[in-house]
């Protein structure tokens, strides 16, 4: 008898525990209708709810390594991770509103689902006979489920910071010619928001305007936007504008100079791409191109020569 209450009590904690578990992971796992909304691609509503409950694994492990930091003072190589992965998820403008603790979840996500592929894929290649096919199989799914979420997070970065590069002389122009006309800052950024309408540095401006006017110095929410924005061109700016405002100088002239130096640079960029290019096609036109122009002039060759036409 004791022993059926024993097994029957084991059962119901185990059962109750499994059910917390669950609900648990559920209410992890759910995502609020407005941020559903705002998720635009579909490959990543399908892995955000699985890569959250993760995400609040590594948001729990990532909370005792920072008591155990403070504690200790043992720097953590997890927590300087999470920061880079914040920085740059930041400097992307938070890309579907993935956090780094998601990020992470993601990057567990992809890897599994690449080693499931790949062991998938070596179990048939390997009943087939074919064992090192399926081993180069397995090691590509693999790496290509590990990688896609940094690959991913690059893309996303370098096609931001591209979009702010190439906004923001024009940016400059109209915050110069309002400057000189009159306006004050803050209009001249409200003027440019409009103008520049859906891109990138809209937002950035945008929360730049809404600093200022809760009442954040100038000169620290410049350097708040060119921490987040991360972009050369942009961080010239932003410092000669704080010098500007602390020695009391003119915003004008500073900014038409600032505005001829980032013609320059696009110039020089230019200049630098077109110089490449030459090299760029020499990869397409040795492995695609000519062979295909050999095979066409050698094969009529051949043919005449075989048959004597």
């Amino acid at each position: 008898m004791m022993v059926v209450l024993c097994a029957g009590g084991s059962l119901g904690l185990f059962s109750w525990t499994a059910y917390i578990t669950y609900t648990d992971l559920v209410r992890h796992a759910q995502i609020d209708p407005e941020r559903q909304i705002w998720i635009r691609s579909m490959l990543f509503r399908i892995l955000i709810p699985f890569a959250r409950p993760f995400g609040a694994v590594f948001g729990i492990w990532a909370d005792r390594l920072e008591r155990k930091e403070v504690e200790t003072g043992e720097k953590s190589m997890f927590l300087s991770m999470r920061a880079r992965v914040r920085r740059s998820l930041i400097s992307a403008g938070s890309p579907e509103g993935v956090t780094p603790d998601e990020y992470f979840g993601i990057v567990v996500i992809t890897s599994a689902v690449g080693l499931l592929a790949g062991g998938l894929c070596f179990g048939l290649l390997s009943w087939r006979g074919l064992a090192g096919l399926g081993g180069t199989v397995w090691l590509m799914l693999a790496s290509i489920g590990i990688l896609f979420p940094l690959f991913w997070l690059r893309d996303k970065l370098k096609r931001r910071k591209l979009q702010i590069t190439k906004a923001l002389p024009y940016s400059l122009d109209l915050l110069t010619l309002g400057v000189e006309a009159g306006m004050d800052f803050t209009a001249a950024l409200a003027r440019i928001i409009q103008k520049l309408g859906d891109q990138a540095l809209s937002y950035e401006l945008a929360e730049l305007l809404r600093q200022i006017r809760m009442g954040r110095s100038r000169s620290d929410a410049l350097r708040d936007l060119a921490d987040r924005v991360d972009v050369a061109e942009l961080t010239s700016v932003v410092t000669s504008l704080i010098q500007a405002d602390e020695l009391g100088s003119s915003l004008g002239p500073v900014l038409r100079i600032q505005a001829e130096q980032l013609r320059v640079r696009r110039s020089q960029r230019a200049e630098k791409l077109a110089s490449e290019a030459p090299v760029k096609m020499l990869f397409p036109l040795v492995c695609f191109i000519f062979p295909t122009i050999f095979i066409m002039i050698g094969g009529i060759i051949f043919l005449k020569l075989w048959y004597k036409v």
